[in-house]
């Protein structure tokens, strides 16, 4: 008899279980169905007041139709994942993890950005202290020769013979050679 007991139990469990993933996965298909509806109803509804035709009129020739409902539908999609993993008591941990996610990709990114900035920053402090790179100077560095027009933190400003400005990263003084002519 206890063994008819603890079957029933474990029958019982995995209906539940299987009631709750069910239901789960209804909330996901009539959320994606509802941002997919969502979408095309938004679509039609720009183009007969012709939106794209409005802001080409105004300098706009991107499809604003299509962008703006493509965001109602992902927007509808976000929900609906939400909901669902508030369904199952984890949204709140999914959410923790995708913003530690974004903060992260966002650190990243600012890193990323900073590779350049901060080596031609120390090069301009180097070129500072040094002295030898001064407004008027001619120079030459690798196939770029003229007169230098300005040093600024992170590049220098160059003109050609022929009138070109370039503009050349500090760190590039500090890694290749080059050299300084006398001025007439």
């Amino acid at each position: 008899m206890a063994d008819l007991t603890n079957v029933t139990g474990v029958v019982e469990t995995a209906q539940s279980y299987f009631y709750t993933i069910a239901y789960g996965i209804i909330i996901l298909l009539i959320g994606f169905a509802l941002g997919i509806l969502a979408k095309k109803l938004l679509k039609r509804g720009l183009k007969e007041i012709e939106l794209n035709k409005i802001m080409n009129k105004v300098g706009v020739s991107y499809n604003l139709e299509g962008v703006i409902s493509s965001i109602v539908m992902y927007l509808i999609y976000l929900a609906t994942i939400i909901i669902f993993l508030d369904y199952f008591n984890i949204g709140s941990i999914v959410l923790y993890i995708i913003l530690g996610a974004l903060l992260m990709l966002l650190i990243l990114t600012f890193l990323v950005g900073l590779k350049d900035v901060i080596p031609n920053f120390v090069a301009w402090l180097l070129l500072q202290r040094k002295g030898q790179i001064k407004v008027g100077r001619k120079v030459d560095i690798k196939e770029i020769s003229g007169e230098v027009e300005k040093i600024g933190f992170l590049e220098t400003e160059i003109k050609t013979e022929s009138g070109d400005i370039l503009y050349v990263p500090n760190n590039l003084f500090l890694k290749s050679k080059f050299k300084l002519k006398k001025n007439n």
